[in-house]
């Protein structure tokens, strides 16, 4: 199983190449960024509390809905000048709802925001914060605490979304309804504490699963079909989000 991740992990990577996540759309453009806040290749960034901050916001917005809409909603919120914890903090309830409405739930979103800014303004926003802490803010749940983990604090914990859990399925690696604890040792036993293979992993599975587009995983054969079969053989340059 460790022998079939990782040869998975090369077929994926030389179909689409590095996916250059987290974006953080409030550094688009800017060196380093292309124009949606994505960095293809290097994973120090973000490299500071606001980036740090930015990436949390993103993982609370994008639950249950699509990253464009996340962007809509940070764009909104940019706009309104409410980046740091201490802006999310001073921002009336109802009107942080309205800023972040295109992500959807935006009331429950808003408090979650609220929260979270609590949490990040009691911490100096460099050190990583321990797991279990961040389950303990409202709202935060195992994906999303691990997805904050990854991508802001650079932490060997790998993400097991649904996408993840479809691949896993599509390649009879998994039935996919296992425990999240469970999907998530596969990998770090298979490729170590690697933090930055597990972003650029979890990154390259979102972008396949996308464009698969099933809501089932099809039944699989042995260990699956080789991904290889499943890309374009000029794959888009397009992020997966």
């Amino acid at each position: 199983m460790s022998r079939r991740l990782q040869t998975l992990y090369c077929e994926l990577l030389a179909s689409y190449g590095p996916q250059g996540w987290w974006p953080v759309p409030g550094r688009a453009g800017a060196r380093g960024f292309d124009s949606r806040g994505y960095h293809p290749g290097d994973y120090r960034k973000p490299a500071d509390p606001q980036g740090r901050f930015d990436v949390a916001v993103g993982a609370v917005l994008t639950q249950n809905t699509a990253w464009s809409n996340v962007e809509q909603a940070m764009e909104r919120l940019a706009a309104a000048g409410v980046r740091s914890p201490a802006d999310v903090l001073a921002c009336p309830p109802g009107r942080l709802a309205r800023l972040v409405r295109p992500s959807g739930y935006y009331n429950a979103k808003a408090r979650k925001l609220r929260e979270l800014a609590a949490f990040f303004a009691a911490r100096s926003g460099s050190r990583p914060p321990g797991r279990e802490q961040l389950l303990a803010v409202w709202g935060v749940g195992e994906e999303t605490a691990d997805s904050i983990l990854l991508y802001a604090f650079r932490q060997p914990v790998f993400v097991i979304d649904t996408y993840t859990r479809r691949f896993l399925a599509r390649h009879g690696l998994a039935q996919g309804s296992e425990p999240y604890a469970a999907l998530q040792a596969m990998f770090h036993e298979a490729l170590g504490p690697a933090p930055d293979l597990f972003n650029e992993y979890h990154a390259l599975i979102v972008r396949h699963q996308k464009r698969e587009r099933r809501a089932r995983p099809r039944p699989a054969a042995g260990t699956g079909a080789t991904v290889g079969r499943l890309v374009p053989k000029r794959p888009s340059r397009h992020n997966p989000a």
